[in-house]
């Protein structure tokens, strides 16, 4: 029984170190591994492979003839296809793309157009109705104008020098008028002067009074131009330099001619016309104050200190508004101041 329990024993250790041998050298199997793949195989990698391939010139790329391009390249689209393309599902037509109503009838179409024709031709008539053929802004005139013709006393002539439109009258002329009412100056419109083919005033105005309640004695006539420099001139230069000198206004203005049809210095060796022959000139002979003095235009005394003085500042203002200043010392204008508005063609005045 011993032995049998010491046999027992002795399978029973070597069981055990036969298990514990088994896992000695399963744990030593699994901390190595075999190389099985064959040794002459080589890995190589995606760029190492590029680096290797030689390199290859590239062909050089077919060329394309116009005539293939055109071939081969679809015809340009029109606008309708275009359009058409881009129709709905519910099968929009063209016509309302483009604005029109497939369902308006012909006979609309051909109404609108008679209506649209029948309303320029009524505009057309209604513009002519109104043009009377002469530009309205530089002729038209609300004030009344009697027919050209010679003026009383001076002739029968029936033709003007310049011509003349009855009932109207040119833009310059009536801002000229507007000019002389703004002034307060007192005028009258007369019947155009016409007097041979040298003489006459298409336009001309009577001059009677001065801002300032200045009289003119008598009155005179001339054109609108002359009547403006005229007024605008006494009223700046003029009566201030009488307030000066003389503590007072001035009364009245005594003139000595305007419009005359006649050559200069009155056709003595001259045969030139003179400006009042077209009413561009005004004459003075003297001035009269509110105190009731006079001063006329003529040489003056030694000790005439005041009257020297307000006649040479008038004519020497009267060389800033006029083209033409004369007076005593000048042949024939010993008596009064003669002003006028000629053109010159070098653009000078004349002063003496």
């Amino acid at each position: 029984m011993a032995s049998f329990s010491h046999l027992r024993n002795a399978v029973s250790c070597a069981t055990i170190s036969l298990v514990l041998a088994s896992c000695s050298i399963g744990g030593l199997m699994t901390s190595f591994s075999f190389d099985t793949s064959d040794k002459d195989t080589q890995v190589v990698t995606r760029s190492e492979a590029e680096k290797a391939k030689p390199a290859v010139a590239s062909a050089p790329a077919p060329q394309t003839s116009p005539e293939d391009l055109a071939r081969d390249d679809p015809p340009p689209q029109s606008i309708e296809q275009l359009i058409a393309e881009t129709e709905t599902s519910a099968g929009l037509p063209i016509d309302g793309y483009l604005g029109f109503n497939a369902t308006e009838d012909k006979s609309d179409v051909a109404s609108i157009a008679d209506t649209e024709a029948r309303l320029a031709e009524e505009q057309t008539a209604a513009a002519a109705a109104k043009d009377p053929g002469i530009d309205p802004i530089n002729t038209a005139s609300l004030l009344p104008h009697v027919a050209p013709g010679a003026g009383a006393g001076q002739g029968s002539v029936a033709e003007p020098k310049q011509k003349r439109i009855p009932g109207l009258m040119p833009l310059a002329e009536r801002q000229c008028r507007s000019e002389l009412n703004a002034m307060g100056v007192t005028f009258t419109d007369v019947e155009a002067i016409a007097k041979g083919s040298q003489c006459g005033i298409a336009y001309p105005v009577r001059l009677q009074k001065l801002p300032g309640n200045i009289a003119i004695s008598p009155d005179v006539t001339v054109n609108c131009e002359t009547a403006l420099t005229f007024a605008q001139w006494v009223q700046n230069d003029v009566a201030p330099a009488v307030r000066v000198r003389y503590l007072t206004g001035l009364k009245s203005i005594e003139t000595m001619g305007g419009y005359s049809c006649r050559r200069v210095n009155n056709g003595t060796n001259s045969r030139t016309m003179s400006e009042h022959s077209k009413g561009n000139a005004i004459d003075i002979g003297g001035f009269t104050l509110n105190s009731g003095k006079t001063i006329d235009v003529s040489p003056k005394g030694f000790f005439a200190f005041r009257e020297k003085g307000l006649l040479k500042s008038v004519r020497a203002s009267g060389c800033e508004y006029f083209n033409t200043v004369l007076g005593p010392g000048y042949p024939k204008h010993n008596d009064h101041f003669h002003f006028d508005l000629k053109q010159r063609s070098s653009g000078r005045t004349y002063c003496n």
